[in-house]
């Protein structure tokens, strides 16, 4: 993924996932957590409280990006009916569909998780007509700032996730974002670069924090900053590109 390889990212955020890892890790929180968006103990907890906020309740359409972090969210978004947009691991395969209606209940689990979406959801091609208006995207996270400023894990796959769907018209400045995190992983401040994408509320097992938001968002892909291998290794990129 682009940012991998990006010559000017700040070295600072490099070590913020470092000791929130290595903190993660020291105490317990997360298992092997280096180099990946980390699980926690109490993210079900998390995830119940995203259920209790007004933006959630009202969404017709959530996003949630695949990592085991988020499985319970989505879990939670086919229990209470809602159109399930799962993003693919490294968007190679894109987006799918995930609906209550049409997977047993069983199955729940095993489609809410990165293995199971393309068995059991269908596959969307990345236009604003299939994917539909995403009222909400709810995200795990390294680390996040009382800003809103959010660090992933480096690779920059949600950004980009958000990026394409802001620009077939799926979301908008607007479009609520919930990153849902352990305490330890709330910091003061953190660096923000143009490509990453700010979020509205930050939900830990224990509290909701919501944000007035100053950030801006990116609201297009940065074609200009892509490698060629990476578009040509994801879906929605070469679906993109072809339009143009």
């Amino acid at each position: 993924m682009p940012r991998a390889e990006h010559p000017h990212s700040p070295p600072r955020k490099a070590d913020i996932r470092e000791q929130i890892w290595d903190q993660m890790e020291a105490e317990g929180l997360s298992p092997a957590p280096h180099g990946t968006i980390p699980t926690f103990p109490g993210q079900n907890k998390a995830a119940e409280r995203l259920r209790g906020l007004e933006v959630y309740r009202q969404a017709r359409t959530i996003m949630v990006p695949p990592d085991r972090a988020q499985l319970q969210v989505r879990i939670n978004a086919l229990l209470d009916g809602k159109r399930l947009i799962m993003a693919t691991p490294g968007l190679r395969d894109g987006f799918y569909l995930l609906e209550k209606e049409n997977i047993k209940v069983k199955d729940w689990r095993s489609a809410a998780r990165s293995t199971g979406v393309q068995r059991f959801g269908r596959q969307l091609k990345t236009t604003r007509s299939e994917i539909g208006e995403v009222d909400l995207l709810a995200t795990g996270a390294v680390a996040v700032g009382l800003q809103g400023e959010r660090t992933g894990k480096g690779s920059g796959y949600f950004d980009l996730e958000y990026m394409i769907l802001r620009e077939i018209g799926s979301v908008t400045e607007a479009t609520p974002i919930c990153a849902l995190v352990d305490d330890p992983q709330v910091l003061d401040q953190l660096p923000m670069e143009a490509t990453d994408v700010a979020v509205d509320f930050i939900i830990t097992p224990t509290t909701v924090i919501t944000m007035e938001r100053t950030l801006m968002r990116p609201a297009k892909v940065p074609w200009d900053e892509l490698h060629e291998r990476h578009i040509k290794g994801m879906r929605p990129l070469k679906e993109l590109r072809g339009k143009e």
